[in-house]
C-alpha cells in the first residue's frame, strides 16, 4: 500500500478442493492475477490454477496470468543455486509492481 496498490494476497490451505470462490472474489475486484509457485512450469500446482482461472473466469482477467515459478530443470542441491532457481516473496513484489505500472 506504499506504493498506492491495493492488492489481494491469497494463501491457499488445500488445493483439493481448490478454493474457486475466494480466487473468483479477488479477480472481480482486481481483474489480475499472479502466481508464485516453487515447483516447475510444467505439471506444476500454478499451471492447474491459471488453466482453471482461464477455463472458468477468463471474462474477468484484464492482463495473462502471470506464473511465477521454476523453469522445467532440476532443482539444484547447494541452497545457493537453489534461491537461483526457486521463485521467492522479492520476485513476487517485482511482479505485482510491474503488473501495477503497466510494464507487463
Amino acid at each position: 500500500q506504499e506504493e498506492g496498490f491495493d492488492i489481494d494476497l491469497i494463501e491457499l490451505r488445500s488445493l483439493k478442493p481448490l478454493d474457486m470462490d475466494t480466487i473468483t472474489e479477488s479477480l472481480k475486484r482486481t481483474n489480475k492475477l499472479i502466481i508464485l509457485d516453487e515447483s516447475t512450469k510444467s505439471g506444476g500446482v500454478g499451471a492447474t490454477i491459471s488453466a482453471r482461472v482461464s477455463e472458468e473466469l477468463f471474462d474477468l482477467l484484464d492482463a495473462p496470468v502471470k506464473r511465477l515459478c521454476m523453469d522445467d530443470a532440476p532443482v539444484p542441491y547447494a541452497s545457493s543455486m537453489e534461491k537461483a532457481v526457486v521463485k521467492r516473496g522479492s520476485d513476487l513484489i517485482e511482479a505485482v509492481f510491474d503488473i501495477c505500472t503497466g510494464k507487463w
